[in-house]
């Protein structure tokens, strides 16, 4: 294991890397070298913030400086796969913000290049939520068989209306250029999750989904972007059998719902992918003789949100010292946007549609 602090470029300098900046410089071995944005403000902002002096107005110059190690990309979705691209060509580690990619097809070429250079990492920021202690649990006893053949999994999560006057940019209202709304902002985490959870039960084979568009709640309530999806509902059947229903939905009139469960032929769980909702711990149900239906909490303390924030820096660069793979991986990647291609093909033509591996 290397105990050399790992040197990171930051390409975009808005708002989301700004709330990444001290994973920079908390100690904890990662260390930002250089900034590069378009907006010489934003980046000036940035590299006060991460302690840096190096500015790059094209990320271009940022991939060629022999200082950087790694870079951590927080640019718009449209613009991930062409600077990751980039990055590995240029012999640098990369973790990327969500979504990865906009399609499958993306992930292909992504993973093809990663192929000439497979010494380097490689993750995304979909992996924030595998800094859960109550998911790694609930992935052990998967794993070991404690629930049985795992035949149903039910993920729903409804959210409430934003504040009204909020204000998003541009991009996050342009499909072509963010991949969907609620779909590609809370989606990525829905599947990396789950797929973190179930290992390597997560074979998404077939899906029928909907989706909807956001809509306008009262004159003075109306969602920023009305271009794109605020609701989701799919049912996904996987190699081997298992039924997964993902549903994700916000700013209705309804309240807020946060449900996620899971059963087996000789146990079920519930438990909170966020700790929201009625259920903020690990739930184990089973039957034992002709005893009552026994219930069983599993108590684990949320994280905090600031290590759940930046846990995929933290990831890569533990992964780049100890020479090991990182929580999440490019493999992960096909089958999460395989889902996103057949979401997208199914609700536009109403038919269930199979998923590419």
């Amino acid at each position: 294991m290397s105990n050399v602090p790992v040197r990171y470029g930051i390409i975009g300098a808005g708002v989301i890397a700004n709330l990444m900046a001290r994973v920079f410089t908390e100690g904890r071995g990662s260390v930002a070298v250089a900034v590069s944005d378009v907006n010489p403000e934003a980046a000036r902002k940035l590299a006060d913030l991460v302690a840096v002096k190096k500015i790059y107005p094209d990320y271009h110059q940022l991939l060629a400086d022999p200082e950087v190690d790694a870079v951590y990309i927080a640019t718009p979705p449209f613009l991930h796969k062409p600077m990751t691209i980039a990055a590995l060509r240029a012999g640098k580690h990369v973790c990327c913000e969500k979504p990865f990619f906009l399609t499958q097809a993306e992930v292909r070429e992504v993973i093809a290049v990663h192929q000439t250079v497979p010494h380097l990492r490689v993750n995304c920021c979909s992996s924030r939520y595998h800094n859960s202690e109550t998911a790694r649990r609930a992935r052990q006893l998967v794993a070991d068989g404690e629930l049985g053949q795992l035949y149903r999994v039910h993920f729903e999560q409804v959210t409430l209306a934003g504040k009204p006057g909020t204000v998003l940019p541009p991009w996050r209202n342009d499909p072509a250029k963010n991949g969907g709304g609620i779909s590609f902002d809370w989606g990525p985490y829905d599947l990396d999750w789950l797929s973190f959870v179930l290992g390597d039960l997560f074979k998404p084979r077939i899906l029928f989904g909907t989706t909807g568009n956001y809509f306008p709640l009262t004159t003075e309530r109306v969602p920023p972007c009305l271009n794109v999806d605020g609701r989701l509902a799919a049912e996904i059947i996987c190699d081997g059998g298992l039924t997964i229903h993902w549903e994700r939905r916000a700013a209705e009139h309804g309240p807020d719902r946060h449900n996620v469960e899971f059963r087996g032929t000789k146990a079920g769980m519930d438990l909170c992918f966020l700790p929201m909702g009625a259920k903020q711990s690990l739930h184990h149900y089973a039957y034992v003789g002709e005893a009552p239906l026994a219930e069983t909490k599993l108590r684990d303390a949320p994280p905090p949100w600031d290590d759940t924030l930046v846990f995929p820096i933290r990831d890569l660069t533990a992964a780049i010292r100890e020479n090991r793979p990182t929580s999440h991986t490019l493999a992960h990647d096909l089958r999460i946007h395989g889902v996103f291609d057949a979401l997208l093909a199914s609700a536009h033509t109403q038919q269930a549609v199979r998923i590419a591996d």
